[in-house]
């Protein structure tokens, strides 16, 4: 987004800048007016950069988080296409752990076990290595077709949609991103914007402020089963170590639940455990994980997260079920399969 392609504003523009001036939220059909024409470039930069900090400074409520979503997908045309069963594993990011990448290795974990991902990710923002740093350095080609990527979520399990690719809107916006210097509803918008119309989803968030927030859109999004998730120690992620604080979404209902990992006899992580320092690092310890050299407890994270995942997308019927099945997509060396095959796919 270009600084000063428009001079003027509309009235009604003003109107809910100045709303959110008095504190006041924005219902689903403001907010997806403003953010269509922000996201179309008819707002000046200024401007639109006064409504995404007033927003952001207000709190944002589910129908402008909605209304925003709404906007960018009937810009980008989204949800065309639609793989029965498909799921997302694609958090936040955001919590300042610095993990290796949980939330890929779990795709990778479902689709060995006869899941369907459409993973959506990104490079890095908070970590050292994000879902598209990694996918790159296993060699998927991340301007792959969405065309291609689609057979490959159809054939192998397992499709990978590099967020900035497909979202051409998000390209336009990243000036405007880079000027605000703190997250916005921009920075929110990953999870919910998938190239394909989900039926189910496992979303980790760095703040647990945010669970009711996307529990309550994911259910307006018509999510068949969802689980939103935070950990007792700041994880976007399912926890082994302590409890996580979860959102269930099912049929438009949320409910409210706790998980406690210590009743399942996995091995509790500690931070070091987890954390990597490179992208290099990252790709090592993945790898290690997906060919069994690696049974600590950073592999039993991506157990228990992949259980719950595929508890979720109902191919399992509860969670030790899910374990198992979990285990076996490693051991058996199916995971490690699949991203061979969508390496070959994006190729």
């Amino acid at each position: 987004m270009s600084k000063g392609t428009r001079t003027s504003t509309p009235r009604w523009f003003n109107k809910a800048v100045n709303r959110l001036m008095a504190g006041r939220s924005l219902n689903l059909a403001e907010a997806r007016r403003s953010f269509t024409w922000i996201f179309t470039e008819r707002i000046p930069f200024e401007k639109s950069k006064s409504f995404l900090l007033l927003l952001s400074r207000k709190g944002e409520t589910a129908d402008e988080l909605l209304g925003c979503v709404q906007a960018l997908q009937t810009l980008e045309k989204l949800h065309k296409t639609r793989i029965p069963g498909v799921m997302d594993t694609c958090g936040t990011g955001g919590d300042g752990r610095r993990t290796l990448n949980i939330s890929t290795l779990v795709a990778l974990v479902i689709a060995g076990a006869g899941g369907k991902i459409a993973k959506h990710g990104n490079r890095a923002i908070s970590s050292k290595s994000g879902s598209s740093d990694l996918m790159e350095a296993f060699g998927v080609k991340l301007s792959a077709s969405r065309k291609r990527m689609i057979l490959a979520t159809r054939r192998s399990g397992l499709g990978y949609f590099h967020a900035p690719y497909h979202h051409p809107v998000f390209s336009r916006m990243q000036t405007l991103r880079r000027s605000l210097k703190r997250p916005t509803i921009l920075n929110l918008l990953g999870p919910l914007v998938n190239p394909l119309r989900l039926d189910y989803q496992l979303v980790g968030v760095g703040d647990k402020r945010l669970l009711p927030l996307y529990a309550k859109v994911l259910a307006k999004l018509g999510r068949k089963n969802a689980l939103v998730c935070h950990s007792q120690d700041g994880m976007d992620e399912i926890s082994t170590s302590t409890p996580t604080t979860a959102a269930w979404v099912t049929a438009n209902k949320v409910r409210m639940d706790l998980i406690r990992p210590k009743t399942l006899g996995l091995k509790a992580a500690k931070p070091k455990d987890l954390s990597v320092g490179s992208v290099e690092e990252s790709k090592q310890r993945a790898q290690d994980i997906l060919t069994g050299q690696d049974q600590g407890p950073a592999r039993d994270t991506i157990v228990l997260n992949a259980a719950y995942g595929l508890l979720i997308c109902q191919k399992a019927r509860t969670v030790r079920e899910g374990i198992a099945l979990a285990e076996r997509s490693i051991n058996s060396g199916s995971a490690l399969r699949v991203l061979r095959q969508l390496k070959d796919w994006s190729n």
